[in-house]
């Protein structure tokens, strides 16, 4: 499905080289889109100038080449192909790492997002869901895409991304699939770390879950964050990254949520920041939870998720979120997508903003 600006389907293939290099000619736009929303976020609400943010962000090839040289040699050709330097892309890959390590807009740009799993003891045709409302900046809406990846010896992919960051939210044709919570803390650790982007695509390049798992946790991120994660084969898990440690939390009742704050009890002696900056996260963790228990007793459909994702309870800081207009520019937040991952059937229904105002539409991985 062509799916219409600003969420393009960009399909690519080849050498890891290849697959960047197209990238980044066929999704130019996207990715300058990308470059100047950051450039501008970076300088103005923490005060990072680019060249600061390029010269931080060049310190994460030696990690990054530790962790998959192929991811390395993509994002080389990303740069290649949009004609942007090799620092500028990978600014666009730890640009989570700029954000949550800048005191300023750690306070007012954590990403609000909602995510949940349901394994085939709760479904109505025992498929495996895992879904979410992506939460950020409206304006870096014109840098997303639908990003199709066909590679050799590994999974062929379908994720939604910001243009030029190599790895996202999405699924495999192994039935592997992943989203994101952002997370947060003072806590920093003195070893090599990765950027969290790049283990992201180290889970979508996985064939199991447990696989996904080593890949999430192999190495350190340089930053906080919840992957949760299920596969076809009818499991799911969220995996809660800390500095140094993870804690893998196993769904209850056949089903599992988060938000934006460390809930695992190997977390509980850390200093989380989330649960100041995003106070919302625990009425969007509790309502989700609630709707979803309210559902349990019947066999859940991707209908029913899709009523749960576009809820206002506590409008405008929801699970289906709309900007605050009350509040200063740079602390305003919205649902930039929505997404509901069949595994079973490799595709998704895909919403292109506010799920309450924006229709699902089916996507395959084919």
């Amino acid at each position: 499905m062509n799916i219409p600006p600003p969420f393009p389907m960009i399909h690519v293939s080849g050498s890891p080289h290849d697959i960047g290099y197209q990238h980044g000619k066929l999704a130019q736009p996207q990715v300058q889109a990308s470059v100047e929303n950051y450039q501008r976020m970076f300088l103005d609400y923490s005060s990072i100038t680019w060249d600061t943010a390029k010269d931080y962000a060049l310190s994460f090839i030696p990690a990054i080449e530790a962790y998959d040289p192929d991811i390395m040699e993509e994002i080389r050709g990303i740069a290649e192909g949009s004609g942007f330097s090799l620092a500028e892309i990978l600014c666009l890959n730890v640009r989570s790492e700029i954000v949550l390590q800048g005191a300023q807009v750690a306070s007012h740009l954590d990403g609000g997002c909602t995510s949940c799993a349901f394994t085939p003891w709760i479904t109505a045709h025992q498929e495996t869901l895992l879904a979410q409302n992506w939460d950020w900046k409206l304006a870096e809406k014109a840098g997303c895409i639908l990003l199709h990846i066909q590679q050799a010896h590994k999974p062929d992919i379908l994720m939604i991304t910001e243009a030029g960051i190599v790895g996202k939210i999405g699924f495999n044709s192994a039935g592997v699939g992943v989203g994101l919570n952002a997370l947060a803390s003072d806590k920093r650790i003195d070893a090599q770390t990765v950027p969290l982007h790049i283990a992201l695509r180290g889970v979508l390049n996985s064939h199991t879950l447990s696989d996904a798992i080593q890949a999430a946790g192999k190495m350190p991120l340089a930053c906080c964050a919840n992957f949760i994660m299920a596969s076809a084969a009818g499991q799911a898990v969220s995996i809660e990254i800390g500095p140094g440690d993870i804690d893998v939390l196993y769904p209850e009742s056949g089903w599992i949520a988060h938000t934006n704050h460390f809930y695992g009890p190997r977390m509980a002696a850390l200093r989380d920041t989330g649960r100041i900056t995003t106070p919302d996260t625990y009425l969007r963790l509790g309502r989700i939870q609630d709707l979803i228990r309210h559902r349990a007793s019947d066999a859940i459909t991707a209908k029913d998720i899709q009523e749960m994702l576009r809820d206002h309870m506590g409008y405008p800081d929801s699970i289906c979120r709309h900007e605050d207009l009350t509040e200063p520019e740079e602390k305003r937040m919205s649902t930039v997508f929505s997404v509901i991952m069949d595994l079973d059937r490799r595709e998704m229904l895909f919403a292109p903003g506010n799920p309450c105002s924006c229709t699902y539409q089916l996507i395959r991985l084919s």
